[in-house]
């Protein structure tokens, strides 16, 4: 499912962005007063426009993970590549593996294992939380829609958008999903119904070049 040639994937060269004006949801949850309602949508608009432009965005994460009543914190780091074949996400510390997801199917592999499939039947929030990871990147309104109440903070160059989940199965484990940025996400905050949070910092990113390589393509097919 994962594997296209290079010459395939070039007549597919970009991520289409979908119209973007019925992201706007319940922006007066976070509007500022004194602020007009049209000016937040557009600065809204103008974040998703940006989040969907690359046809591929390259770059490292650091994620560190709170868990309710263990003291010290989960550390792991390693980098990704997001592109319309999917999220090739591969940590490399402190255990190395590697996941693959395109919205339908998720692949997964542990140290030196397989490449295996992930059962996301018998764990849907595996699949909606995959399919709401990759609408955020791909600025698919729809998706978004479908499953968050959405809010907008737009100051200084810089933005914020908090996610709520509306739907099954998600709004039983996630209360919360913050994006902070500016030209791109900078950083993710998945805060659980338990209050365990998540935190994904991303850093080098680029967009040059705006195809996969042949080594990248590579990888979504192993």
């Amino acid at each position: 499912m994962f594997r296209q040639s290079a010459n395939s994937h070039r007549k597919n060269p970009r991520m289409r962005l979908t119209r973007t004006t019925v992201l706007v949801v319940l922006l007066l949850l976070s509007a500022r007063p004194g602020v007009a309602e049209e000016q937040v949508d557009a600065g809204l608009q103008d974040v998703v426009a940006q989040l969907a432009a690359p046809a591929v965005l390259r770059g490292r994460f650091t994620q560190t993970r709170k868990i309710q009543f263990i003291s010290r914190p989960l550390e792991s780091s390693g980098r990704f590549v997001l592109s319309d074949m999917g999220l090739y996400w591969q940590q490399e510390q402190p255990l190395a593996s590697v996941l693959i997801a395109d919205g339908d199917r998720m692949l997964q592999q542990v140290d030196d294992g397989p490449l295996e499939s992930v059962d996301v039947g018998r764990n849907p929030m595996v699949l909606t939380f995959s399919k709401s990871f990759l609408s955020i990147f791909e600025g698919n309104e729809t998706e978004l829609r479908n499953n968050f109440d959405i809010a907008f903070v737009d100051e200084a160059g810089s933005w914020e958008i908090r996610l709520s989940p509306i739907s099954y199965p998600m709004v039983e484990a996630i209360d919360t999903i913050i994006l902070r940025g500016r030209e791109y996400i900078e950083e993710l905050i998945v805060v659980s119904r338990s209050l365990d949070e998540t935190t994904i910092g991303f850093s080098d990113l680029q967009t040059v070049p705006d195809q996969l390589t042949e080594h990248e393509i590579e990888l979504y097919a192993r």
